[in-house]
């Protein structure tokens, strides 16, 4: 295995594909380890301990606040995948279609979008419960938050 160094690059050129979202007043480090591709979780947790995702103009960075990941990484108006488990009993088709149902309302409401235009996928998950994946275009964190709580009187378990 080749060394491991820490190096500063210089931001300009051509090839910085890899350096797309974070900020020119943060030094970019790069990992010279023998030319083995670094995996993006591990480019992530580099750039997070940077803090290239600190949100900008001293806003509130704490266990108490939401979005802030989301802001960070994700770039708005974006297509956002809520998945979401809720509890149907003997999963009878009336249950897991009431379910689904309330689901698709909630995130049409909360994001605009046409209930007839998401993506929905619903799986089991055992006896009692229903997954359901839906996809739809959310204009901020905050919307994502606010689809997420309303979904929350529903359902069992987000994530």
């Amino acid at each position: 295995r080749g060394s491991t160094s820490r190096l500063y690059e210089d931001r300009g050129g051509d090839d910085n594909r890899d350096n797309e979202g974070v900020p020119d007043s943060i030094p970019l480090v790069k990992i010279d380890d023998g030319g083995s591709d670094l995996n993006d979780r591990f480019k992530y947790k580099v750039h997070a301990l940077m803090g290239s995702f600190d949100p900008v103009g001293g806003a509130p960075d704490d266990e108490n606040q939401n979005g802030n990941i989301l802001n960070a990484m994700l770039t708005f108006p974006t297509q956002y995948t809520f998945n979401v488990v809720g509890k149907t009993p003997e999963r009878s088709e009336e249950s897991v279609a009431r379910f689904i149902g309330d689901v698709k309302r909630i995130v049409s409401e909360g994001s605009g979008d046409p209930v007839d235009e998401m993506m929905c996928v619903s799986k089991a998950r055992g006896k009692n419960f229903t997954k359901v994946s839906i996809t739809a275009m959310v204009e901020s964190s905050a919307i994502i938050n606010d689809i997420y709580d309303s979904l929350s009187e529903i359902s069992v378990m987000r994530f």
